[in-house]
């Protein structure tokens, strides 16, 4: 089993936002002991990735083109779950589906093994929290999100009108430009912003001839018709999918680690149970004479996901009558609660590759034998899609197309 050493924690570099007002300097650091952590069990990823599946299906049909970062929530949901106790503790457990120190050290796996910038990739992660000056944290937990999450840590005034710039311009940075506001203010009665950016730019190995891109009808879940931009790739030996309830694609990006999954029902439609992704991902076999027709787009999606965490069972965490997080810190206006999990993605799919970006703010408030015959895949009406870790089968992105015309794509 791969492991990967985790040296000190050294201090943060100095944030300085550039016309956001005054530079936010991070806390101190305190070293702390060096960690191995292990690349997660199956059973552990398959937990990660059944969390990412339920909140997805949580949120499918809150919107049309909805689409998720698993990866970006459970990191700042992770943030919040190392300075919870108790009943909320066990509520985390429940739907992250591990344990505090479970998740802290997958976390860290995945921030150690997943950023990369090759030729062909570019994959960054990053988290920071930002503490109101009325929040007396816990020096355990600041440690652990800078030895767990590479956590930058910020004190500050939240309630200035700077800091919502300052934190926007952060997630900004973070993400490539693609979410450039992410909170239009923040609340007076907030104690601490946890905060996760992702950022990805990924080139197909094989990528689509924008000579053979072409205008065609895509057929909505209610049998009404819209044009759509379609990709196509001619016969080639690819990943197909084939199981009862679903046909499909795995495209690979050139870092060899990620791949994009495009997944059509057999028939009627598709829902996405906990381990599907990994079933379809298994079930993808090299096959010859592969075609593929894929329409190109861009999505962008943002909620609070507060209703659908809490219909999956955190509710604990977003009362301030049952929230226990006396393990992250304290104030004067009483005990901590989340308030707002808010969520954004865009996302890019085009000829050359994909580009997204996804970023999550924890609000917490005080109080066989290959055929001859071609085959053609194409994603003409409503599917689903996701870019998956391989080693891990965790998640970054999970979304769907039901509608190209309210997605349309940008020129690649």
């Amino acid at each position: 089993m791969a492991k990967w050493r985790l040296a000190g924690v050294a201090a943060a570099a100095s944030l300085m936002m550039t016309g956001c007002g005054t530079a936010v300097e991070p806390l101190p650091a305190h070293p702390v002991a060096g960690l191995e952590i292990a690349q997660p069990t199956a059973g552990e990823a398959s937990a990660l990735a059944g969390f990412g599946e339920r909140l997805y299906t949580e949120l499918r049909g809150t919107a049309p083109n909805p689409v998720v970062s698993p990866l970006s929530v459970f990191a700042a949901l992770g943030m919040a779950m190392s300075g919870a106790d108790g009943a909320t503790a066990q509520a985390f457990a429940s739907v992250l589906g591990l344990d505090t120190d479970a998740l802290e050290a997958a976390v860290a796996y995945l921030l150690a093994t997943l950023p990369s910038e090759t030729a062909g990739t570019k994959l960054t992660v990053a988290d920071s929290a930002w503490l109101d000056d009325s929040l007396t944290p816990e020096q355990d937990w600041v440690d652990r999100l800078r030895t767990y999450f590479s956590a930058e840590v910020y004190a500050t005034d939240l309630q200035k009108p700077a800091t919502v710039g300052q934190v926007n311009g952060w997630v900004n940075a973070q993400t490539g430009g693609l979410i450039p506001e992410m909170l239009a203010t923040i609340d007076d009665d907030a104690a601490a912003l946890l905060v996760n950016a992702l950022y990805l730019g990924a080139r197909w190995q094989e990528e689509f001839d924008t000579g053979l891109t072409h205008q065609g009808t895509f057929t909505r879940a209610d049998g009404s018709q819209t044009d759509a931009w379609y990709m196509a790739a001619p016969p080639a030996t690819r990943r197909y999918i084939e199981t009862a309830d679903a046909t499909g694609i795995v495209l690979p990006y050139q870092d060899g680690r990620l791949v994009f999954m495009a997944v059509r029902p057999a028939t009627g439609s598709l829902t996405l149970k906990p381990g599907d992704l990994g079933r379809w991902l298994g079930a993808a076999t090299y096959r010859d004479n592969v075609a593929v027709t894929m329409p190109k787009f861009h999505t962008e999606y943002g909620a609070d996901l507060v209703d659908a965490l809490a219909a999956l069972g955190l509710g604990a965490a977003f009362s301030p009558a049952t929230a226990d997080f006396a393990r992250l810190g304290h104030t004067a206006a009483g005990p901590l609660f989340i308030s707002q999990v808010a969520h954004k993605v865009s996302l890019d799919v085009g000829e050359k590759g994909t580009e997204a970006a996804a970023a999550t703010v924890v609000a917490m408030f005080a109080s066989g034998a290959l055929p001859t015959d071609e085959i053609t895949v194409t994603f003409d009406r409503p599917y689903l899609y996701a870019v998956v870790d391989q080693v891990t089968g965790v998640p970054l992105f999970i979304g769907a197309l039901d509608d190209p015309a309210l997605a349309p794509p940008t020129v690649q």
